[in-house]
């Protein structure tokens, strides 16, 4: 039996050979640079889809390097999915909405631009207890954001798919429940996964429905945002600020029209990373329980998307 690592960060290598090494010996590990035998394969761990899934007859289960999973929907229905679930990681993302709600907050984006343009205008700001966040996507990441949100003054609300409950912050379903939250938040975040009913859903229709002057902090899937929505919102004033991580494609080409929206603030794709040890143990751990006739951790529910 073998793991495919189809990944070039060198951390992330030298984390599953030791691991490997030292848990679980019989499984030969190899690389996507390496020859060996296809018919031996019969885990993947990868960030994108291979361009040859076919070509790998005997293979089981592909780890996703990150909790996103959407790419992979191309993946033959009877091979496992599963997402990486990274405590570490969580936090990151959580630092990194926390961050970027107080720099829409204090209008940040807004006077980058100003800098840029040398511009000295000071406009008047409000405090964390007269902001209201709402999260969209209130799974492991979105119901820590809410509550480390809330813990620093900001009146919290939230939007699922499905009824939550988060002691301090109002959770709402459904459409009209999002409607009622985005006419009065001051600052929406996305954490949504990329699904379906999410893809493009921050458009100008989405924009239009929110507090006139809010801001976006966008943490979720690229497809979901329409850029060119965002510009004409941002350059209207119906949305003031704009912090987004996640773009299409990636990294963001230098021609992209995208650099030039005003009042945005643009980040690499940095707000969590998994880290490389936790990687390994937790796939690890799962051929583990796999072996030990177990279920597997973070498997998929490939009809919902996550």
């Amino acid at each position: 039996m073998t793991i495919l690592l189809n990944v070039t960060d060198q951390d992330r290598l030298d984390a599953f050979h030791e691991v490997f090494a030292r848990e679980l010996p019989d499984i030969a590990v190899v690389t996507s640079e390496m020859a060996y035998p296809r018919e031996d394969i019969r885990y993947v761990f990868t960030w994108r889809p291979l361009d040859d899934w076919s070509s790998l007859h005997n293979l089981e289960i592909v780890f996703s390097v990150s909790a996103g999973i959407d790419q992979f929907d191309a993946l033959p229905e009877h091979i496992k999915l599963v997402k990486m679930v990274d405590p570490n990681n969580t936090q990151k993302v959580v630092d990194y909405v926390l961050a970027a709600c107080l720099s829409c907050m204090r209008d940040f984006p807004k006077y980058a631009d100003r800098q840029r343009q040398k511009t000295w205008i000071a406009d008047p700001s409000g405090t964390t207890t007269e902001t209201t966040v709402t999260i969209l996507g209130l799974g492991e990441i979105g119901e820590k954001a809410a509550r480390t949100l809330a813990s620093v003054g900001f009146s919290v609300t939230g939007w699922a798919r499905s009824p939550r409950a988060i002691e301090g912050v109002t959770c709402k379903t459904g459409k009209d429940g999002l409607d009622s939250l985005l006419a009065d938040a001051d600052i929406v975040v996305c954490l949504l996964p990329l699904t379906d009913e999410t893809r493009g859903l921050l458009s100008r229709r989405f924009f239009d429905r929110m507090k006139p002057g809010a801001s976006l902090v966008h943490t979720g899937r690229g497809a979901q945002c329409v850029f060119p929505d965002l510009a004409d919102a941002l350059e209207s004033g119906q949305l003031g600020n704009a912090i987004v991580d996640v773009f299409e494609t990636e990294p963001l080409p230098p021609t992209d029209p995208i650099w030039e929206i005003p009042n945005l603030l643009i980040t690499p794709h940095i707000a969590g990373r998994t880290d490389a040890q936790t990687s390994a143990q937790n796939v690890s751990m799962n051929l583990k329980r796999l072996r030990d006739g177990k279920n597997l951790l973070w498997c998929v529910d490939r009809s919902k998307g996550y």
